[in-house]
């Protein structure tokens, strides 16, 4: 008999597939041996015919119209087979047309929406296929399909402030740099020949600033395999579990940044979980998933730790507390919506909160981070225009 199984590995990654066993206990005993734990276990055979698009998913935009539509359609009392048949002719995405046609497809063939989703895991994350999978569970699909599409409102919008906020500095920061570069490598050193030409000695300044001239002149090669190596060794650390994690820790060690970067986390981790929760995902399912989406492996492992103390028996609360890499006021909200039996309004509130937080703390970033760029800039301009200035000075001094 062939089953449908989904698993979470030792290293808490979602698996999905299929296998043969003569029964449900069998399949979860060889599951066991094999280091895995099983999440769900079901009768059913691999869906035939159906194979997956290449190449990258949809973006969230198109997934939130995707939801958004589906759930507007489902609303009005229109089945789900119709309701993507309309959706591939509304599409003016080639790649969404050929999905949405598709799923549609997998439906006609007897298969439900959940199992034709998760076929297409580039262009449905996890979160997504668990919460229709509980909405077509309990028969809530499109009200569940309405808090996803918020969801993924929240998400962007989150996403776009933070983009908008750091995209003024951060060309700033480039252009002011490049024009710092182009003037240390290019102007200066066509003003040494004519300040070296005067016989009299330079000042301390005028040295230093030519000498980082001559540096990038002779030897901006060197330099430049130099920035290659460093980024091509911060591109290794992120391609393995170890390397991310160092990074990761040493991310929410930065001053300002560092807390911006773990409220954001939270903020992501409430709001996956009460969505979760409130749609019926058991909670172990829900931390496991959520661990998925974190956004820094530093957090994300210490998630995976409370889920393991919570399946021992542990309170969730007192698991959050014993990681100590969790704000402490989120935890005691979450303690506090556990005891009186209201963990998901309060989860929702959790996110509400941190997403204001994000928001007021990256302001007043950019309003300290802004000015001592700008600064900063000055003052290395000053002391490119005193490096030239001083030794006309004092020859202007000396004729006269």
């Amino acid at each position: 008999m062939q089953f449908y199984y989904k698993v979470a590995n030792a290293g808490g990654k979602i698996e999905t597939g299929y296998n043969e066993a003569e029964s449900r206990e069998q399949l979860i005993q060889k599951l066991k041996a094999q280091g895995k734990f099983p999440l769900e276990i079901k009768a059913g055979t691999k869906l035939a015919g159906a194979v997956p698009l290449k190449g990258k998913g949809i973006n969230r935009q198109q997934r939130l119209i995707f939801s958004q539509q589906l759930a507007g359609l489902l609303g009005a009392g229109i089945s789900i087979e119709r309701a993507l048949a309309i959706l591939s002719r509304l599409a003016n995405d080639t790649k969404v047309t050929a999905l949405v046609q598709d799923l549609r497809r997998l439906l006609q063939e007897g298969h439900s929406f959940t199992a034709a989703l998760e076929l297409y895991p580039q262009h449905f994350p996890a979160l997504y296929i668990s919460m229709v999978r509980a909405g077509e569970a309990g028969g809530i699909l499109p009200e569940v399909l309405k808090r996803l599409a918020r969801f993924q409102e929240e998400e962007i919008a989150l996403r776009r402030f933070i983009i908008s906020s750091l995209t003024y500095p951060v060309l700033i920061a480039v252009a002011c740099l490049a024009s710092l570069i182009y003037f240390v490598a290019d102007v200066i050193p066509k003003f040494q020949e004519i300040l070296e030409g005067m016989g009299s000695e330079l000042p301390l300044i005028t040295q230093v600033v030519m000498g980082v001239g001559t540096a990038f002149k002779n030897y901006w090669l060197a330099l430049a395999i130099l920035v290659g190596v460093g980024v091509g060794w911060f591109l290794g650390q992120l391609a393995t579990p170890a390397g991310r994690f160092r990074i990761d820790r040493a991310k929410l060690k930065l001053p300002l940044i560092g807390e911006i970067l773990q409220k954001v986390a939270v903020s992501k981790m409430a709001m996956s979980l009460s969505l979760l929760t409130g749609s019926g995902v058991p909670l172990l399912a829900g931390l496991n998933i959520t661990s998925e989406i974190m956004g820094n492996a530093v957090l994300a492992k210490a998630l995976r730790e409370v889920e393991r103390e919570v399946k021992t028996g542990s309170s969730l609360v007192n698991s959050m507390h014993a990681q100590k890499v969790f704000p402490v006021m989120a935890v005691e909200m979450i303690g506090v919506g556990e005891e009186s039996g209201n963990i998901n309004g309060m989860l929702e509130q959790v996110a509400r909160t941190y997403d204001n937080d994000v928001k007021n703390s990256l302001s007043i970033f950019m309003s300290v981070f802004e000015p001592v760029l700008i600064l900063t800039m000055v003052g290395v301009i000053a002391i490119l225009a005193l490096a030239v200035l001083l030794p006309l000075m004092n020859l202007n001094s000396q004729i006269n």
